[in-house]
């Protein structure tokens, strides 16, 4: 080894060593999270009489997931290209750890037709192993309740 390669590999060294103690008390300090990923199989919006359910079917329970309202449009996820989905009003439901290292991807429709209060019901993102939806409604109005039923999420409105 040459003596600039031998001052390069100390600089190195030096930076890796340096970066160890920054980085070191962040890694014990966060605890993994074990992700275990679900294949997306199916959607349905459904009238159940007094309210309009939308049913997000996967390959088992998600547990991580989020229902929340959007404050402006919906935009894709990764390119932040607006996403047109019909409603006044939008939610969002977002699974963590929506892949599969199978390589069994969602195949379905990408918008299904909505029914009752639910204008359309559109996949926003599979991006980086979290996968998303939006769900289009009438401005003002809040899901009724969101539950799960052995692998399916529902996500019930409100018909008045």
């Amino acid at each position: 080894m040459t003596a600039l390669g031998l001052s390069r590999a100390i600089a190195v060294g030096a930076v890796l060593a340096g970066l160890s103690g920054v980085l070191a008390p962040l890694a014990s300090a966060t605890p993994a999270q074990e992700c275990r990923p679900f294949t997306f199989s199916e959607v349905k919006v459904r009238d159940t009489g007094s309210t309009t359910a939308v049913d997000l079917t996967y390959s088992r329970r998600v547990e991580d997931v989020t229902v929340s309202e959007l404050t402006s449009p919906p935009v894709q996820d990764g390119s932040g290209d607006p996403v047109k989905v019909k409603g006044t009003s939008w939610y969002e439901v977002r699974m963590l750890c929506g892949y599969d290292w199978y390589g069994n991807p969602y195949r379905g429709p990408r918008r299904v037709k909505g029914a009752g209060v639910v204008g359309e019901v559109v996949i926003n993102g599979d991006f980086e192993g979290t996968l998303s939806w939006v769900i289009g409604t009438r401005k003002g109005l809040f899901p009724k309740s969101v539950h799960h039923t052995g692998s399916t999420l529902t996500i019930e409105f409100p018909k008045n």
